[in-house]
């Protein structure tokens, strides 16, 4: 869209009065600058109540100065932090729910149209179960949490690195894609190993296409997806 109004612009003749520039030196000066706005997204078909999301977020959040949520079109919302550390602590807690929807956000760049924004990559706890005690290591880790997507955080349970139920991770997902379920690991002996996945804090979710922002009752899709018996691990809270 920016870039069509600018094509149009390019083509009009302005006047003398309209040719007159104004030099901002806000950015300079203005001490709540862009620098500490995020950028959300409620990712869901059925929208929540705004004012009320943002009261419970206010609440919960307890930032050392004040919050603003401007809302931009249908789901698009700018928060405008004053405090940088604020900015970063509620990223880093990722994800943040409201009435079991998901609420995804990312960090405010400058000149960066709205409609470029990845809302649909946000992070999850998540946790691999049925890795035998013998593979769970720091390379294993790795290379497991790259298959599944974009790896941010480990949850390192003992000094040595291990683990004795699962693996925790954080990994930043998809969600316009249908949630992956197991992991299927390979061990030294050639053997392939079945590894369930269970996705922390899932928001609304359909157990037909496996996809976030509606529940199976409202579901579109036509095609029931693959049962499982793993499915009440899997997508557990």
């Amino acid at each position: 869209m920016v870039e069509d109004i600018n094509a149009l612009l390019e083509r009009l003749k302005f006047s003398e009065e309209e040719s007159v520039q104004v030099i901002s030196n806000n950015i300079k000066n203005n001490l709540q600058g862009f620098e500490s706005w995020v950028v959300g997204k409620i990712m869901a078909e059925e929208k929540p109540n705004r004012k009320a999301m943002y009261r419970v977020f206010k609440s919960l959040w307890f930032t050392k100065e004040e919050v603003n949520f401007v809302a931009l079109k249908v789901g698009d919302i700018i928060l405008k932090f004053v405090c940088l550390e604020d900015r970063s602590r509620i990223l880093n807690l990722m994800p943040w729910l409201f009435d079991n929807c998901l609420f995804s956000m990312m960090p405010f760049v400058k000149d960066k149209d709205i409609d470029t924004y990845e809302f649909n990559m946000s992070p999850f706890w998540l946790r691999v179960y049925n890795v035998p005690l013998e593979y769970i290591d720091c390379q294993t880790v790795l290379d497991v949490g790259k298959v599944i997507g974009e790896l941010v955080a480990i949850d390192w349970k003992d000094r040595n690195r291990g683990w004795i139920e699962f693996i925790r991770l954080k990994i930043k997902i998809n969600t316009s894609k249908p949630l992956r379920r197991i992991v299927k690991l390979v061990g030294r002996n050639g053997v392939e190993i079945m590894c369930v996945l269970n996705h922390e804090r899932l928001p609304d979710f359909c157990y037909l296409c496996s996809l976030i922002g509606h529940t199976t009752k409202r579901c579109r899709n036509k095609v029931e997806g693959p049962k499982s018996n793993v499915l009440d691990l899997q997508y557990g809270s």
